[in-house]
């Protein structure tokens, strides 16, 4: 990137909006530490990506490398296409979060009394599934638009069809399995929304800067000759 905002989303939606109650209403249901509405697989979904989404990726890139069976020129070009892209996108979104400061659902529920919109009722015990919220701003997600960049590169070699399976440092024993790297990469952004950690503007907000990075990466660097 040229700079840390080339990539910068528009804003989060505004508090008295009615698509921010909506994305307000469906995490503070579907997040709640105790919901009810969240279903047994949305649950282990939630849990199941709360880790350092970076090494996801790379754990699927190394299952399509061997899978494919990529030459050490070719895997070494991969590697370093896929995590300058993760890296940049990291830049990218924390840029975008600090631009916007956006609150968390956490603070966005407990505090709902002060944001003008009489469609959020707050909750001052809400909690989300994982119990602890990042200690950064919630706009734009960072797992949907580490997903969406790393699925973009993969996608670029590998075509985006592929079946593949992923492990979880946070649940040992299970795995998700995945017939696209597109699925996995929405997967684990809606996981976010599961774990009572982001809004859904924040994932598609995500989603849309990982993938302008990604696709930035792949036009202009590492070129093959």
């Amino acid at each position: 990137m040229k700079r840390a905002d080339e990539f910068l989303p528009g804003p989060p939606p505004a508090l008295t909006s009615a698509t921010y109650t909506e994305v307000f209403n469906e995490v503070k249901s579907l997040g709640f530490i105790d919901s009810t509405t969240r279903t047994a697989e949305q649950t282990q979904i939630g849990k199941f990506w709360n880790g350092n989404i970076q090494d996801f990726w790379n754990e699927i890139a190394q299952t399509a490398v061997l899978a494919h069976d990529l030459n050490l020129e070719d895997s070494a070009r991969l590697f370093a296409l896929l995590n300058i892209s993760l890296a940049d996108t990291t830049i990218a979104f924390f840029d975008a979060k600090y631009a916007y400061n956006f609150w968390r659902p956490v603070t966005a529920v407990q505090l709902a009394g002060t944001d003008a919109n009489p469609q959020t009722d707050p909750n001052q015990t809400w909690l989300p599934l994982s119990t602890k919220t990042a200690p950064d701003p919630s706009y734009p997600g960072a797992h949907s638009a580490i997903s969406k960049a790393g699925a973009t590169v993969l996608g670029f070699y590998f075509g985006n069809q592929f079946p593949f399976d992923v492990t979880s440092e946070s649940l040992a024993g299970v795995t998700r399995h995945f017939t696209s790297f597109s699925a996995a990469a929405e997967e684990a952004g809606l996981s976010r929304i599961y774990a009572g950690q982001h809004f859904r503007t924040d994932h598609i907000a995500g989603k849309g800067l990982g993938a302008e990075v990604a696709e930035s990466i792949d036009e202009n660097i590492l070129r093959r000759e």
